[in-house]
């Protein structure tokens, strides 16, 4: 799935507050091929890892995510080894 460039304010926004929608993610999640997420928003303290798409920026391994702190970014692949959180579609 190819995600929407941001270079527009508009495009930014749009995914930032979920157009796309979203994904409520565990660590009973089974991932879906090709999808990428804009942001990450943890909805309690969860461990994260993440996969910046197309090796631009820096992963996350195993992170200690508190509630309501949203990630911005990229990501290609997200993963909660504890926790839950809402992952938007890019």
């Amino acid at each position: 799935m190819a995600h929407e460039n941001i270079q527009a304010d508009t495009n930014f926004y749009r995914q930032s507050f979920g157009q796309s929608g979203f994904r409520v993610i565990t660590s009973a999640f089974v991932p879906v091929a090709g999808e990428e997420y804009r942001v990450i928003l943890p909805l309690e303290t969860s461990t994260v890892s993440a996969v910046s798409f197309d090796a631009v920026g820096d992963n996350l391994s195993s992170v200690s995510l508190p509630a309501n702190l949203a990630v911005y970014g990229l990501f290609s692949s997200v993963t909660v080894a504890s926790g839950k959180v809402l992952a938007y579609i890019a």
